[in-house]
């Protein structure tokens, strides 16, 4: 009651009501036993007054010691009833009824103070144990500031204070998600530099190493030199590719691209794609194979979506002996709208299988000047529009990389 401003709102409003009630009943049965007062009073002086009239000869001071006498109360209410005079003003003398209203009277007032004290102590002990549930809350906010992050919330009523709990939960667990999820960004981009590093440390030291022997040996003739020119323009070139791919990857995962799902036709985009590596696959003397069903269309980000089918296309024809066919085929349902690559090489052992979409990694069939990161960057792209990507290969077969979007 001290400091708790909503109990003694409470309170005051409860007292309030008290005090009306009692008032309102009180005056309403000191009117009604004015009324009857009033009724009786009306009812003798009628009585007195026919008797003066009727009996002009009796002294009225004999007429009033009859009326005051008590004892032949039977006698009278027997002959009065007979007259139906007790129809209007009943049996009971107005002293009875007047003890009778008193008696009223005091019980409803004590019936009053006994309802509202009995209300008072039911509010008081729900207010205590309300505030301890409010108090139980401010600690767990509490804990929360503190980021220990407790999830397991009982007593689940179905009142307010549950509600607001479940509200702490959910907020509960998006701070944990969110914070979860800020450290495994940290996490990821600490790996893309220390995994930059270490890929650029091989490239970049080859460069400077023919650097240097080109400075050092100013008369070298002109095929070696032509031949270490090459060379650091392979290596900066290869760089340049793992950077711009690094950062690709790096931003989707800090979370800053904002893939924009749109709707478009199928068989251009598959088309646009190949014409990209239109000239990769003459140089292999590949040619391509296009499977789809007419007016096949996908929802999806067609720039991130080009980029990782076009990684796909390009490692099944760098995968693919020269003369081969690379296959493009297109599923789509009322469920999902499927893209699979098929390239026509040696296939994937399935230990191989489990480790191609790491970072870095290079089967055992894959070039020399292989980065090993571009079907990571592919399945995380398809990733991040809910979608999911499978391999699936069988040696001397060939191999089959499909990118699946749920509808």
């Amino acid at each position: 009651m001290v400091w708790n401003r909503e109990l003694k709102k409470f309170a005051f409003v409860i007292l309030a009501i008290m005090a009306v009630s009692i008032i309102i009943t009180n005056v309403s049965i000191l009117m009604y036993s004015d009324y009857v007062r009033a009724e009786y009073n009306g009812f003798l002086a009628t009585v007195f007054g026919n008797l003066l009239e009727n009996y002009p000869g009796t002294p009225e001071e004999e007429l009033v010691r009859l009326l005051e006498e008590h004892g032949n109360e039977v006698h009278g209410e027997i002959a009065l009833a007979r007259y139906g005079v007790f129809k209007k003003y009943g049996s009971d003398s107005f002293g009875t009824q007047e003890r009778q209203l008193l008696f009223l009277h005091t019980g409803v007032n004590i019936s009053l103070f006994l309802t509202f004290f009995v209300l008072c102590i039911a509010v008081s002990l729900y207010m205590r144990q309300r505030q301890k549930r409010i108090r139980a809350l401010t600690f767990y906010m509490q804990a929360l500031n503190r980021k220990g992050y407790m999830l397991e919330l009982e007593e689940n009523e179905d009142d307010e204070l549950s509600g607001l709990r479940n509200e702490i939960y959910k907020l509960t667990v998006f701070l944990k998600e969110q914070a979860n999820r800020a450290l495994a960004q940290k996490q990821a981009l600490a790996d893309s530099v220390t995994n930059i590093s270490h890929q650029l440390k091989t490239p970049l030291t080859s460069a400077i190493v023919l650097l240097d022997n080109l400075s050092e040996n100013p008369d070298m003739d002109v095929r070696t030199r032509r031949h270490f020119l090459s060379e650091i323009t392979n290596q900066i070139t290869g760089m340049s590719w793992l950077l711009t791919v690094m950062m690709k990857l790096s931003r989707l995962d800090a979370g800053v691209v904002e893939l924009q799902g749109s709707r478009f036709e199928l068989r251009a985009f598959v088309e646009e794609i190949l014409g990209r590596l239109e000239i990769a696959a003459e140089l292999k003397q590949i040619s391509f194979s296009l499977e789809m069903p007419e007016g096949a269309v996908l929802y999806a980000d067609r720039k991130w979506t080009a980029e990782a089918l076009l990684n796909l296309v390009k490692n099944a024809i760098e995968h693919s002996p020269a003369g081969g066919i690379v296959k493009i085929s297109v599923e789509d349902n009322e469920v999902y709208t499927q893209i699979g690559v098929r390239d026509c090489g040696t296939g994937i052992t399935r230990e191989e299988q489990e480790k191609l979409f790491r970072r870095f990694y290079n089967g055992k069939s894959a070039r020399e000047d292989s980065m090993g990161i571009g079907l990571a960057l592919a399945k995380e792209i398809v990733e991040k529009q809910g979608g999911y990507m499978s391999v699936n290969s069988r040696m001397g077969k060939g191999t089959v990389f499909v990118m699946r979007f749920v509808k």
